[in-house]
């Protein structure tokens, strides 16, 4: 791999497996050519260096891979956390992406185009793998308790996360749930297109959503058929540069 000289690996911080879902060697899951990573806004995990080392590391491994910004996936949480109304929400959550973009904007130039494909979630949503996944995951919501109660569990667990941070709801909390929901159905949904389309493996340095480590587990048949070949891998990316 070929990087810009001024890409400094040296001072990055460590990053490491914690967890491969389902459970694959190392060996096979580096058989894979392609790998998606989708970029959390307002996470400084996804900010400087821990950013820069996870790229790395990713481009390191992988012969390909697609950087997802999920800014139009906000809008829900604009609703919720900030009141706004439809278009006032989707505005904002573009307008956090043009950010995301502009400051991210040195470090993408300085890696490789033929390993790096810089997206935005918007555009996930125009395939047809994806509409066709949605309407199986709404009608899955609809229909099984246990995969809405496991939707539902991790909706609660973020609106946690968000109170613990200080941020109050500007809804009432059955409409948050039902945002928070909408988040997760519509992300489930982006992974199971990207898996049918050839991306398999996701990145992320953070634990699995509940409902999809029940996917793994195969606790529902009905779910799209890009979950079922789906492999989410946890990382982790230390404070400290390993040197």
């Amino acid at each position: 791999m070929t990087l810009d000289s001024n890409f400094d690996t040296k001072k990055l911080p460590l990053v490491t497996i914690v967890k491969i879902l389902p459970k694959i060697p190392q060996q096979a899951l580096f058989a894979y050519r392609r790998c998606y990573i989708g970029i959390s806004l307002e996470n400084p995990i996804f900010e400087g260096n821990s950013l820069r080392a996870l790229l790395f590391w990713s481009l390191q491994r992988f012969e390909e891979t697609m950087v997802i910004v999920g800014d139009y996936l906000c809008r829900f949480n604009e609703k919720m956390l900030s009141g706004y109304d439809t278009k006032q929400a989707s505005q904002k959550a573009q307008s956090l992406g043009d950010s995301f973009l502009l400051q991210t904007r040195e470090l993408f130039g300085m890696l490789p185009d033929k390993k790096i494909h810089l997206t935005r979630w918007k555009e996930h949503l125009q395939s047809e793998e994806y509409k066709e996944s949605k309407i199986i995951l709404k009608k899955l919501f609809g229909s099984d308790s246990d995969f809405r109660a496991s939707v539902e569990r991790d909706a609660f667990d973020f609106i946690k996360r968000q109170k613990r941070k200080g941020q109050k709801l500007l809804v009432d909390i059955e409409e948050a749930i039902e945002l928070c929901c909408q988040y997760l159905l519509e992300e489930i949904g982006v992974f199971s297109a990207l898996s049918q389309q050839g991306w398999h493996v996701e990145l992320y340095p953070g634990p699995e959503l509940h409902a999809l480590v029940e996917v793994v587990k195969g606790k529902y048949i009905a779910v799209p058929k890009g979950l079922k070949k789906r492999i989410s891998v946890e990382l982790k990316i230390s404070c400290e540069s390993p040197h």
